[in-house]
């Protein structure tokens, strides 16, 4: 038995596997004050797993805090995924690897093993990550943007005059009022983006990629867009587990 850890910025994904199957999984929000705490109220009754693997991008104290309670709680040390240049065919192509977020890679990986072909990979968190792939495993670039929570709360706190609040709702069409005008036209701002770089890759690989999307706002963005979108929610523990399998 396997523990896979998905840490973000502010919420942990993550799954226990048997056998190559997810036979468990969770989500919870944290912040770094009470990030022990919810270890202990999720994991606290797990038994002992033989690993437990890591994807983090909270930053090095969130990872020690996580190392030294796994130490405590099971006697193991975490194995923790990083970015490397390549990975069975697929080719990074950051100069420097260290600057791309280990979760977009894990995300690229599973994707990659899966479908090795054209792709675009996007990934709808507290951020929107998308990736494009060539047909040849050539990692052709990508995009970072605020999510649509992100975007309108920023919206919000530094627009003077605006007294709103943001929900989840996501919908393209004209706004009548102006939180109903912020919720929807960080929606658009997304679904725009990611249909663009969609039509751009097929553009330039003279097909139709195939499209992956995962992230916590994946379902509410994916209905929206023009091309048909294949919802893989555990991306990047599949990505996570790959590398560690290859690893060993």
């Amino acid at each position: 038995m396997i523990l896979l850890l998905d840490i973000g910025n502010s919420s942990v994904n993550w799954a226990i596997e048997e056998h190559d199957q997810f036979i468990n999984t969770g989500v919870f929000n944290y912040e770094k004050s009470n990030f022990l705490q919810e270890l202990q109220d999720n994991f606290l009754s797990l038994q002992k797993p033989s690993a437990v693997l890591v994807a983090n991008v909270a930053g090095i104290d969130v990872f020690n805090d996580l190392q030294v309670w796994v130490k405590q709680q099971w006697q193991l040390q975490c194995w923790q995924a990083s970015v490397g240049a390549s990975f069975n065919g697929l080719k990074n192509s950051y100069s420097d690897v260290k600057q791309m977020g280990v979760d977009r890679w894990l995300a690229m990986v599973a994707a990659w093993e899966k479908h090795p072909s054209a792709l675009c990979v996007v990934d709808c968190g507290t951020a929107v990550t998308i990736d494009s792939i060539e047909v040849h495993g050539n990692h052709l670039g990508g995009y970072i943007v605020p999510g649509i929570q992100l975007m309108q709360q920023a919206l919000i706190a530094k627009t003077a005059g605006i007294n709103s609040t943001t929900d989840k709702r996501a919908v393209l069409e004209y706004a009548k009022d102006t939180q109903t005008a912020i919720n929807n036209g960080a929606t658009f701002a997304i679904v725009a983006m990611i249909d663009r770089v969609m039509s751009n890759l097929a553009n330039e690989s003279n097909c139709r990629p195939k499209c992956i999307i995962t992230g916590g706002m994946a379902e509410i963005i994916q209905p929206l867009l023009q091309d048909s979108f294949e919802h893989e929610p555990y991306l990047v523990l599949c990505g996570l587990l790959i590398m560690y399998k290859a690893s060993l």
